[in-house]
């Protein structure tokens, strides 16, 4: 039956040994183009000869670069004991597939760990295989909970600027509620029944929406995945989302309705009696503790660990204090130290803190809503950056490994040939470990609190000596020892981080390994970070010079082809002239991991730009909210002789400087907030985009700039009688 599940494809189709019982072969591509071999004709393999009749595509459950180092060859079964290659002597491994089981794989692998671990049995599940899927989809998903959680607080934002501005229209109408009769208390409920209706519809309307892209999502994943999604309905969450959606419309609707129950039914009869303003609430404080205790739990559930969700809630509460300060302090000092001989400039300076104003307000929207969307930008651009494998142009993209030492200057003069050369290569020694930290891994295998991972002590180590850290290495702790007397032990080496970290070791630990027969106690003198995504030579462990000369050895070397026929013709070349040496086209790598990070990015910028734009909308509205008050100050101006360019002019200096102080405070904490991001969930390397960072500081300013004016377009043209008249005031 093998393979199982999805389709064995070969060229041409349907060639599957399995099926078959004569001395057939279906040989890997790559042999095909090295051995310079056709469909019909016949190789040995072991003591026996086979026809080729295919070569081999792609079989389910591996990977498309499974093959390049060691190019896979399918026989009949029948036809193995023919060969003999299995036998006294030989290294053979089988495998066995279960499905369908009565339990969990997690529980009979539980079972069977003591007994699995004697033999040297691996098992692998489905879930295992969906985690070696890498770093880049696991950051995905952390990514789309961030793009959930900031498009849930811009959303918040724009509801309580929307509903701010909404309801100080309505003024008036609760005083002459209030002057029928009505209690404080029972004309709020009026426009609290409105919100909670606006917000239940805009949530199920959410939802459908939701359901429309679950049904758009597995033709998009289907090139990703071998098997088929099928669309189904999870009640589960879509209620989930309706209760976040209308909860959260609802709790941040209630911040502007609550001025309303101390509106006074005097202002029915006398417009410029406000006194919706005085003092604190109980009620206000109260809401402001429920949506904190609310966000804190939504900030933990949207995160791997507590803490990291802790920590997110707490640099939340810091921007908006910071802001709300900031903004404070900027009203007191234009109040007290800033008044310029320029009227028009007094003036923008004046509106910022006379009674009633929005400064406040303002500010720490435009300022919030920049902190959110640029910090998720940032953390965009730094993961977009780890998905791009193959960017530069000068990636190494060919590979040659188990070059003999005498072999190098051959290789190096055959890729000059070819007007190519070595860009960088590396001996590698192998050797295995032996103890560590003084105890011997026969004693740490046995050890039931043993945290060590079996690979590390069973995997033979593939190390390599060098003067100065690779290229695609950074130190990290302690420091890099390039020359070193071969005669001395312990021997100064430099581990890469992560398995340092496997193994429980750090700066000044030893280890000892056993190189070919030949034990050497070792001491680690730095770790560096490796990035693994970069196809360089890397390892796991780094010797000085001076050390490892002398070991058996080989070589391994990158270059950079420009186009797959001179890859084509150089693979042929070093297998004519260096049979020994394995030349791989590190392109089907690349063009492999490229097709899965490809939508990977796809699916982080159309979300990342999909938030942006809905808060950039978002924070015009909460600019436009300002429009009130607006009307008022220009009616007064105008009544005292300004002209409607003086008005625009003070308008656009007051929304000008609220943009400028919101996008410093926003940008400099998103930049914070995405390094720290950045480094502790993401796991990436963060660097400051200094042009992006530029462009969101001036993209703000414009914004709060043309949002402004655009909001208050009209309100200098009109007479001001005529505004009186319309009781604009």
């Amino acid at each position: 039956g093998f393979p199982f599940y999805g389709d064995f494809e070969t060229e041409p189709a349907s060639a599957n040994p399995a099926q078959m019982d004569r001395p057939v072969i279906v040989l890997d591509r790559l042999l095909l183009v090295q051995y310079q071999l056709a469909i019909g004709d016949t190789v040995r393999l072991g003591q026996a000869d086979f026809t080729i009749i295919a070569g081999l595509v792609h079989v389910p459950g591996e990977a498309a670069f499974a093959g390049i180092f060691a190019p896979r060859a399918y026989i009949p079964l029948s036809q193995l004991e023919s060969t003999g290659l299995i036998g006294s002597g030989s290294i053979a491994f089988h495998r066995f597939y279960a499905a369908n089981t009565a339990r969990s794989p997690a529980a009979i692998i539980a079972e069977n760990e003591k007994l699995l671990s004697e033999n040297y049995l691996k098992a692998v599940t489905v879930a295992d295989k969906q985690q070696d899927v890498g770093r880049p989809l696991g950051n995905l998903n952390r990514f789309l909970s961030l793009v959930g959680f900031v498009a849930l607080l811009l959303g918040g934002v724009g509801i309580a600027g929307a509903a701010q501005s909404y309801l100080l229209q309505k003024r008036d109408t609760v005083a002459i509620l209030r002057c029928l009769g009505s209690s404080a208390r029972t004309a709020t409920r009026v426009f609290l029944l409105q919100i909670a209706a606006v917000a239940f519809v805009g949530s199920s309307v959410g939802v459908l929406l939701s359901l429309i892209c679950q049904a758009a999502l597995p033709q998009l994943l289907a090139p990703l995945i071998p098997f088929e999604i099928e669309f189904f309905i999870s009640w589960s969450s879509l209620a989930t989302g309706l209760i976040y959606g209308a909860s959260t419309a609802l709790i941040f609707g209630l911040f502007p309705l609550l001025p309303l129950r101390k509106i006074s039914p005097l202002r029915a009869l006398r417009v410029s009696f406000d006194s919706s303003a005085k003092g604190g609430s109980a009620a206000a404080t109260g809401l402001a503790a429920l949506t904190g205790i609310l966000l804190l739990l939504f900030c933990i559930g949207r995160t791997d660990r507590w803490w990291q969700g802790a920590l997110f809630f707490l640099a939340l509460g810091l921007a908006l204090g910071l802001l709300w300060g900031i903004a404070t302090l900027l009203q007191k000092a234009l109040k007290k130290f800033f008044n310029p001989k320029n009227y028009i400039l007094r003036q923008a300076a004046a509106n910022l803190h006379r009674p009633n104003n929005r400064t406040v307000y303002l500010t720490v929207s435009l300022g919030m809503g920049t902190f959110l969307i640029f910090t998720l930008m940032l953390i965009q651009i730094g993961l977009l950056q780890q998905t791009e494998l193959s960017s530069q142009n000068e990636q190494p993209n060919l590979l040659f490994f188990d070059v003999q030492p005498d072999q190098l200057k051959g290789l190096q003069q055959t890729l000059a040939d070819y007007h190519l050369s070595v860009l960088e290569s590396a001996p590698v020694v192998t050797m295995r470990l032996a103890a560590i930290k003084g105890r011997e891994l026969t004693a740490i295998k046995l050890d039931p609190e043993n945290t060590v991972d079996n690979w590390i002590m069973n995997r033979e180590w593939r190390s390599t000596y060098r003067g100065q850290p690779g290229s695609a290495e950074q130190i990290v702790a302690g420091e890099y020892v390039s020359q070193w007397n071969s005669l001395e032990e312990p021997v100064p080496v430099s581990l890469e981080a992560e398995i340092a970290r496997d193994m429980g070791v750090k700066v000044g630990d030893r280890l000892r390994y056993d190189v070919q027969g030949m034990p050497m106690e070792v001491r680690v003198s730095s770790l560096r970070r490796v990035d693994w995504t970069q196809m360089r030579p890397n390892f796991f462990a780094t010797f000085p010079l001076g050390v490892l000369e002398a070991a058996p050895q080989w070589w391994i070397a990158v270059t950079h082809s420009p186009d797959r026929a001179t890859t084509a013709a150089l693979q042929s070349t070093v297998f004519k002239q260096f049979p020994n040496v394995s030349a791989v086209d590190l392109n089907v790598v690349l063009n492999a991991l490229q097709s899965v990070l490809g939508r990977i990015n796809f699916a982080m910028q159309f979300m990342g730009l999909f938030t942006a734009a809905t808060g950039v909308v978002i924070l015009f509205n909460a600019l436009s909210s300002s429009r009130h008050a607006r009307i008022r100050e220009s009616v007064l101006l105008r009544t005292i002789g300004a002209s409607a360019w003086q008005i625009r002019s003070i308008m656009a200096l007051e929304y000008g400087l609220i943009g400028a102080i919101a996008g410093i405070v926003g940008v400099s904490l998103s930049v914070a907030a995405a390094g720290a991001l950045g480094l502790w969930v993401f796991k990436v390397d963060f660097m400051l985009p200094w042009l992006s960072i530029i462009l969101a500081f001036a993209s703000v300013v414009v914004l709060a700039l043309v949002s402004g004016m655009v909001s208050s377009r009209g309100i200098a043209k009109h007479a001001p009688l005529e505004i009186l008249r319309n009781r604009q005031l």
